[in-house]
């Protein structure tokens, strides 16, 4: 039975530059006692799903909306205080990434780990400190850690500090943002020790988020792949990991070293989107090498490439030229002075039989024709693919679907 139940969830922020869109109708659930590891490339709205689901909000929130079902109960409808008092920390709780961060250096850590008793539960401030005590001694520290400063603690320590408060009040569900992401590899290598065993001992489902592959398969029981504030694959670690499906989560797992394989670790070229200006289609065409007509190309794609090729290839036709995006499917070419329109036709349908083959971004060319002195590109509108299943294990590509697996067979 699932513990967590999310659904359709947006969480836009409010720039001057446009709503940048972190987390965008992503849906997922957690079983009682699962562990569901969150994995992409940094900016892609992993934390920021984290945070939307505690309502740990900013105030220039632009768009936050969909369903968070806890037990059943959808807690967006709770109010701020009843959020607070029912369900952060008491339910839902999270290891913030870097402890060093997430601890105050002024206060003792054991008056830091009694905090949320106090405050949540009435409890008096001497019962508290024995149950933080207690609480220590269950992450493998001493209690005259409670004692100490953060300052005086290592790393490693700092970390189970923080794991033991996220625990203090016994919650069902935890969140883990990369809690082990500063620590050294056999210091890492303890802490999820650790969390299997606290997970064993007291049925915790966990919401781990990592850009980290190899780590997440220790601990993860399903595997959610995230690219610009979306999820793209989603399925048991089980199968994810030794049989891909999106073309990312590929690339992703390709770009691991293997400790007993002579294959060198490969890497994704360019870098994640912008998420104000979230691509259209797919949001990984740009950077997919198997990305054909339906991906998404838009008029942004083509001008990037024409203004590129006029650069390098000066006698073209359309160098020089002026461009004017009718939407995200049409662009208006102007020929330079002394070029006729026709010109600019004839080469640029040439250009397409040629090599949309090995240029991705001209297999979207649904036409080329010339009009009032100017030339008209009209690319194929492109959508959102959307999730193909396979049993548990799902992924959004377009060359999932039959008109995708076609294209990959030709």
């Amino acid at each position: 039975m699932a513990i967590l139940d999310v659904r359709d969830l947006r969480y836009y922020y409010r720039t001057r530059r446009g709503p940048v869109k972190a987390v965008d109708s992503v849906s997922f659930s957690i079983d009682a006692g699962k562990t569901l590891a969150v994995v992409g490339e940094s900016g892609c709205g992993k934390t920021s799903t984290a945070t939307a689901i505690l309502r740990l909000l900013p105030r220039n929130v632009d768009t936050y909306e969909g369903q968070v079902l806890l037990d059943d109960h959808d807690i967006m409808a709770y109010s701020d205080e009843e959020f607070r008092k029912e369900v952060r920390w008491r339910r839902i709780s999270i290891v913030f990434q870097g402890a060093m961060n997430a601890l105050s250096p002024t206060i003792r850590c054991g008056l830091q780990l009694a905090e949320p008793l106090i405050v949540h539960q009435d409890v008096d401030k001497g019962e508290a400190l024995a149950v933080a005590r207690e609480g220590l001694r269950s992450v493998g520290l001493p209690e005259d850690v409670a004692l100490r400063y953060p300052h005086e603690l290592s790393g490693g320590m700092k970390q189970r500090v923080v794991i033991a408060m996220a625990l203090v009040m016994k919650p069902k569900l935890v969140i883990l943002d990369e809690p082990t992401s500063a620590l050294d590899v056999m210091t890492q290598a303890n802490i999820i020790n650790l969390l299997k065993r606290l997970q064993r001992e007291a049925s915790l489902s966990y919401l781990f988020i990592t850009h980290d592959l190899g780590l997440a398969s220790e601990l993860a029981d399903d595997v959610a792949i995230m690219y610009a504030g979306r999820f793209i694959e989603v399925g048991p670690a089980s199968r994810v990991y030794p049989s891909p499906r999106h073309p990312y989560t590929q690339r992703l797992i390709q770009s691991v070293p293997l400790l007993r394989s002579e294959v060198a670790p490969d890497f994704i070229p360019g870098a994640p989107p912008d998420l104000t200006k979230v691509p259209e289609g797919c949001p990984f065409h740009p950077r997919c090498p198997a990305a054909f007509n339906l991906c998404g190309w838009s008029v942004v794609d083509l001008q990037g490439f024409l203004e590129q090729r006029s650069r390098s290839t000066p006698g073209a036709t359309h160098a020089g030229s002026t461009y004017e995006a009718k939407g995200a499917w049409k662009l208006v070419i102007t020929p330079r002075k002394g070029m006729g329109p026709s010109a600019v036709v004839q080469e640029l349908q040439a250009l397409v039989a040629r090599d949309a083959a090995t240029t991705p971004v001209l297999t979207a060319v649904e036409s080329i024709a010339e009009r009032s002195g100017r030339a008209i590109v009209t690319l194929r509108t492109a959508e959102r693919p959307g999730f193909t299943s396979d049993d548990s294990r799902r992924a959004a590509c377009w060359l999932l679907t039959e008109t995708g697996g076609s294209h990959a067979a030709a």
